[in-house]
């Protein structure tokens, strides 16, 4: 584990057509799709972009900090997130930032450690006002510190998880081809325009899913949720498109990666994943008015991965 102080980065943005930085929600209510990998790998990604990224660990369980990142816990004895959303530490945000890495392209990797009383601040926020404020206030004493801040959330519902939504431009959706993940993907999408009709929010852009946590080859039933999930892309009128971004199957290079408490593009830059991230981290980039839609187009096209027709025999439903 290591816990290294942060050197305010001297990078400057490139042609930012939009206020920066650009505040992504890596947001499924569900467990187990990739919230932490996704997170872990689009903001390598961006910092071997030249992008100064920040990575905030708004899960209680903190995976991110220690297991993905392989960083210390903040102490709780000292100023750390949970003690900022709570309002008991006023100082700057800063101060509570660690970095992570940095790369020869002159991107830095920095992240708000997870601190074990992140366990308490759901139960402490019902009883401040305005909580799902509070990361916004939070992040706003950073000013253009950062190009990208991703924010890897809690697998629930609840007030942490407004609190992103809040602060957010736009989510990243990881899914898994499964018998629940449509039905997780339409609450969340509900929960989300509920959010923004309630507090009256400008819509936040869905960037598109991200289907991960899958064994190749596909399975019958996970060709069959998987093509469903590509139908979301299309949108019919009533239901906005949700494109697919990239595909993570499982792949041991992550599982390295985290042990030696690298990025995967640091880790193994050469892996077929690692592109997977890199083109992620490009969908970002253009949000931000950060890359040109010529560096997209140039990109070969997103391959399907499940056949033109998928079909499922009644022993495999």
């Amino acid at each position: 584990m290591r816990s290294n102080p942060v050197v305010p980065s001297k990078t400057a943005p490139a042609h930012a057509a939009l206020t920066l930085p650009r505040i992504t929600a890596v947001l499924n209510q569900k467990g187990g799709v990739g919230k932490t990998g996704l997170t872990a790998g689009a903001g390598g990604a961006l910092c071997e972009r030249g992008r100064r990224t920040l990575l905030i660990d708004l899960d209680p369980q903190g995976h991110l900090t220690t297991e993905a990142l392989g960083l210390d816990e903040a102490d709780p004895r000292k100023p750390n997130l949970a003690a900022a959303l709570t309002g008991e530490f006023p100082g700057p945000t800063s101060e509570l930032v660690v970095r992570h890495s940095q790369s020869a392209s002159g991107g830095c990797l920095d992240v708000l450690p997870h601190c074990v009383s992140m366990f308490l601040v759901v139960r402490k926020l019902h009883a401040a006002r305005s909580p799902e404020h509070r990361l916004t206030r939070v992040l706003q004493q950073l000013g253009d510190m950062y190009d990208h801040v991703l924010i890897d959330c809690p697998p629930s519902l609840d007030v942490l998880t407004d609190t992103a939504l809040v602060a957010a431009d736009g989510l990243l959706i990881p899914v898994q081809p499964s018998n629940t993940s449509l039905r997780a993907l339409r609450l969340l999408i509900e929960q989300v325009a509920v959010i923004e009709d309630e507090l009256e929010l400008p819509r936040r852009e869905l960037h598109g899913m991200v289907p991960g946590v899958y064994r190749r080859p596909l399975s019958g039933i996970a060709r069959y949720k998987m093509a469903e999930l590509e139908e979301y892309g299309v949108g019919d009128g009533d239901v906005p498109p949700l494109p697919i971004l990239a595909h993570l199957p499982l792949a041991a290079a992550v599982e390295e990666a985290w042990l030696s408490g690298q990025t995967l593009t640091d880790y193994q830059p050469s892996a077929p994943i690692a592109d997977a991230y890199r083109r992620i981290a490009l969908h970002l980039d253009l949000a931000a008015g950060l890359a040109g839609s010529d560096e997209l187009a140039a990109l070969p096209p997103l391959e399907t991965v499940t056949p033109e027709t998928a079909t499922m025999s009644a022993g495999e439903r």
